[in-house]
């Protein structure tokens, strides 16, 4: 019975990861009068941004910006580094998740039973940690300073770059296929 527990656990737990791994877009929003077809041109935020603390993810951000260009290229909006229409603002929050089960009786049966007053309540229980990322895309038109779209998406961090750039790009392209031309 335990090992079917385990099993059941296990892949509950690879479901859940896997699935989650690519990205969900949360949610999107643009200007009332926002055309995708209206720039031609775009570069990012120039930020003074200090990533030596996280070296890790210096190379993520890279594969972000990378994907964002050339999801906007396939859109017809080129980089141009000296004078863009469109500026692009990326914002990245990592989080320690952990990972809980419910107790159930047939798994986690009751110790002690001997007292009247004992009782047994389902409790959330830790199983594991993981980390999850949400990133932000704020594309702000440069002649307003005017933020005129904004996509924010979520995944689990794998520690597997192969995967993890796999997975950037296609959370990337599922959270900037959400621009609606107009």
């Amino acid at each position: 019975m335990k090992r079917y527990i385990a099993i059941a656990t296990a892949l509950m737990v690879s479901i859940i990861l896997n699935s989650c791994s690519v990205g969900k877009v949360l949610d999107t929003s643009s200007a009332p009068d926002f055309s995708i077809s209206d720039y031609q041109s775009f570069d990012f935020y120039k930020t003074d941004l200090d990533i030596t603390e996280m070296p890790e993810y210096g190379k993520r951000v890279d594969w972000i910006k990378e994907a964002i260009k050339n999801k906007l290229s396939t859109m017809g909006i080129e980089q141009d580094t000296d004078n863009p229409d469109l500026l692009v603002n990326i914002g990245i929050v990592l989080e320690e998740k952990v990972q809980t089960r419910e107790t159930d009786l047939r798994s986690d049966p009751p110790m002690y039973v001997g007292q009247r007053n004992y009782h047994w309540e389902v409790q959330e229980v830790p199983v594991g940690t993981y980390k999850e990322g949400t990133f932000t895309v704020d594309l702000v038109d440069k002649e307003t300073d005017k933020m005129v779209w904004q996509g924010i998406s979520q995944g689990v961090i794998t520690e597997n770059d192969e995967k993890a750039k796999k997975y950037i790009v296609e959370g990337v392209n599922n959270l900037m296929s959400e621009i609606e031309e107009k």
